[in-house]
């Protein structure tokens, strides 16, 4: 297991080159437009399993503010499995090679669609909607939404947001005293009059 999995890294290392992402820990990791998106392959009998994540980049500003975590995770937005011939190195590089070209074209594709948070928004709900129709447990975009809010400006809506998040025991509920937090920092302030001052 040792083997495969150092075999799996070196190809990884290669892909990481071929197609201009970058190791990041066990994952390849790349940006693209306004996105950003985790690549992770995972090893399983004849076959590497991987999953496609991928957020709007700008949430990782908002995020470490709130939590001091560097990354926000993001959503999935794709998995899979490709066949291993065998576990000698040349077959492993054409397995890695197909999983990250197909992601490459895949994150290319979806970086010129979302370009900011409405758009972004709205292809979170298209997976939501996807998840029903499949018949799969439905995306939760809660933290999406409350990120967004944050980022245009719109504390009173990040606040609701957080506040029916936590309702309804979504993952933007554990948000909610970060979120707190965050408008108590960053909201403007209402000036309060200075003395003498006519409002009218």
């Amino acid at each position: 297991m040792i083997d495969k999995m150092r075999r799996l890294e070196l190809c990884m290392k290669e892909c990481a080159a071929t197609f201009g992402w970058s190791l990041s820990g066990n994952c390849l990791a790349c940006s693209k437009g306004a996105l950003s998106f985790l690549l992770l392959p995972t090893l399983e009998d004849e076959q590497i399993n991987y999953s496609l994540s991928y957020r709007l980049t700008e949430f990782d500003r908002i995020y470490h503010a709130m939590t001091t975590a560097n990354i926000f995770p993001g959503a999935k937005i794709a998995d899979g499995s490709q066949p291993v011939e065998s576990w000698g190195l040349m077959s492993v590089s054409t397995a890695m090679r197909t999983i990250t070209g197909r992601a490459d074209r895949f994150a290319t594709a979806l970086a010129q669609r979302v370009k900011d948070p409405a758009e972004n928004l709205d292809f979170l709900r298209y997976l939501y909607a996807r998840s029903i129709r499949d018949l799969k447990p439905p995306l939760d975009y809660s933290c999406e939404l409350i990120l967004s809010c944050l980022l245009t400006g719109d504390f009173d809506a990040a606040e609701k947001a957080a506040a029916a998040a936590r309702r309804n025991g979504d993952n933007g509920g554990e948000l909610y005293d970060h979120v707190r937090s965050y408008i108590n920092r960053y909201a403007p302030q209402e000036s309060a009059p200075q003395e003498g001052m006519s409002w009218y």
